[in-house]
């Protein structure tokens, strides 16, 4: 967790004292999980997410800081490999919910599947409507234990795709225009 804070927090603090960082990464994932609660004696709706994908530290410490909006249909992810993740909301211009999962394979088949599929994961924390912090210190937010991803996304969308605790999400890589999968972009450690 220091790692994570010194690495991604302390970048950001510098560049506060410039103009405020943006950013807008291409959308190259998707994560997509059950409506829950919508339809009795059905099988549950599904609802995608499209997601921007942060690989350099810059990316990663930049996030969604100076956005003045993020759509309901938008969101950032944010891969570890069982970090105990924390975030803050300096330089962040908009409430957002903070999705924490850890991966989970409940067939045993090592979570990888040749089609594109990425590992399944279960949430273990939402920390909805998290302000914008507007004045040092800020308060960081994590899920308390390691997790493998973390998921931003508008304030109220986790609460509205009845996404909680428990909740399992796939995700999945888009194909970009030139046909490769971007699967084969590094996974962040």
């Amino acid at each position: 967790m220091a790692w994570l804070l010194v690495n991604l927090l302390a970048p950001a603090a510098a560049l506060s004292q410039a103009a405020l960082p943006t950013q807008t990464l291409p959308i190259r994932a998707q994560v997509c999980g059950p409506v829950l609660g919508e339809r009795q004696h059905q099988p549950p709706a599904t609802t995608c997410v499209a997601l921007e994908v942060p690989d350099t530290p810059q990316e990663y410490s930049i996030g969604l800081m100076g956005r003045s909006r993020l759509l309901p249909e938008r969101g950032m992810w944010f891969r570890f490999n069982q970090q105990e993740a924390s975030f803050w909301m300096r330089n962040v211009l908009i409430p957002l919910d903070l999705v924490f999962l850890e991966q989970y394979d409940p067939h045993g088949n090592g979570n990888e599947d040749p089609t594109g599929v990425l590992p399944t994961a279960h949430i273990v924390k939402v920390a909805h409507d998290v302000p914008p912090c507007r004045a040092m210190p800020c308060p960081t937010y994590n899920a308390g234990q390691p997790v493998d991803h973390v998921v931003e996304l508008a304030a109220g969308e986790a609460r509205r795709r009845n996404w909680t605790e428990g909740t399992v999400l796939d995700f999945s890589w888009l194909q970009d225009p030139g046909g490769e999968n971007d699967r084969s972009r590094s996974t962040r450690d």
